[in-house]
C-alpha cells in the first residue's frame, strides 16, 4: 500500500511539473531579450557568401572557396536611453563549405545564453543548398535546424529560401527563435558593384508575417563595401536600420556595424568583427 501511494504521489508530482514547466519557460522567455548572432543583424540572406553565412543562410557557405577564423563582439542598449554594455561575443571557423560557430549572450540580470552551431553548404555559385544545426545552453535549452537553398541567374538575380529554427523550443512572440520561413531576392547591378534586395520573414506558427527587410551593398572601392538594411514591421512601419562597412583584404576581413531604431535618433547597438582568411588560388587557364 505504501509503495502504491508513493507511486501515485510521484505520478501526480511529475504530471504537475510536466504541466507547469512549459508555462514557466514561456514566462521566463518574456524577460530574456534573445538576439540573433551579429551577422544576422545587418546582412540579408542573399547578401552573404563567406563564413558569416553560417548564421544567416548556410547555402552561402560555398559561394567563396576559403578558410577563415573569425570573431565578433557587440555592445547593446537593452532599454531606450539606457547604458550600453557588452552583450554578445562569438567566433566562427570555416573551411570550404563546412563551418562551426559559437555565440555568447550576456544579460544585465539573469542567466546568459550560449548558442553553438555547425553547418555545411553544397553546390556552386549558380545553385547551392545548406544545412545548419544549433544547440542552446543557459537561459534556453534545446536545439533547432536551419535549411536553405540559393539560386543565381546569369543576369545577376539571386533567389533564396531559408527555413530557420525548425524544431526550436516554443517561446513567447517577444523572442526571435520561433520557426520561420525567409524568402529573399537580390539584384546585382553595375558589374556587381551595387546589389539591392529584400526578404520577408514569416512565422510558421499560425503563418504570421514577422518582419520585412530591404537593403543593399555598394562597393566603394576595391575591398571596401558599405551596406544598409531597413527592418520594417508587417505594415511597413520602420523598426530599425543597420549600417555596416566591410574591409576585405587578401588575408583578412574586418567589419563594423551600427543598429539604429526606427527614428534613427540614437544608436541601439555597435559591433566589430574580424577574420583571418586564406583563399584558394585562382585556377590557371
Amino acid at each position: 500500500m505504501k509503495a502504491r501511494r508513493a507511486l501515485a504521489l510521484a505520478t501526480v508530482y511529475l504530471a504537475a511539473w510536466a504541466w507547469a514547466l512549459p508555462r514557466l519557460a514561456a514566462a521566463q522567455a518574456v524577460l530574456v531579450p534573445i538576439e540573433p548572432a551579429q551577422p544576422a543583424r545587418y546582412l540579408l540572406t542573399t547578401d552573404v557568401a563567406d563564413a558569416r553565412a553560417l548564421w544567416v543562410n548556410p547555402a552561402g557557405l560555398v559561394r567563396q572557396v576559403e578558410a577563415s577564423l573569425g570573431a565578433d563582439v557587440t555592445a547593446d542598449r537593452f532599454v531606450p536611453g539606457g547604458a550600453t554594455q557588452l552583450s554578445q561575443y562569438g567566433a566562427t571557423i570555416a573551411n570550404r563549405g563546412i563551418a562551426a560557430g559559437w555565440a555568447h549572450d550576456r544579460y544585465p540580470k539573469g542567466p546568459s545564453l550560449n548558442t553553438y552551431i555547425v553547418g555545411v553548404g553544397l553546390g556552386d555559385e549558380r545553385f547551392s543548398a545548406g544545412l545548419a544545426r544549433r544547440w542552446f545552453a543557459g537561459a534556453l535549452k534545446g536545439s533547432s535546424w536551419d535549411v536553405a537553398v540559393r539560386v543565381a541567374s546569369r543576369s545577376g538575380t539571386q533567389l533564396s529560401l531559408v527555413a530557420r529554427n525548425i524544431g526550436s523550443p516554443r517561446l513567447n512572440d517577444s523572442t526571435l527563435l520561433g520557426a520561420s520561413l525567409v524568402p529573399g531576392a537580390l539584384i546585382s547591378m553595375l558589374a556587381g558593384h551595387l546589389q539591392a534586395g529584400g526578404e520577408w520573414e514569416v512565422a510558421t506558427r499560425r503563418w504570421r508575417s514577422q518582419e520585412i527587410r530591404f537593403g543593399g551593398t555598394v562597393t566603394v572601392t576595391d575591398g571596401v563595401a558599405l551596406s544598409l538594411r531597413a527592418d520594417l514591421s508587417p505594415d511597413f512601419q520602420r523598426r530599425g536600420f543597420a549600417v555596416a562597412v566591410t574591409l576585405d583584404g587578401p588575408k583578412g576581413r574586418a567589419g563594423a556595424f551600427a543598429l539604429l531604431p526606427g527614428g534613427a535618433n540614437e544608436v541601439d547597438a555597435l559591433g566589430l568583427s574580424g577574420a583571418l582568411v586564406t583563399r584558394a588560388a585562382p585556377a590557371r587557364r
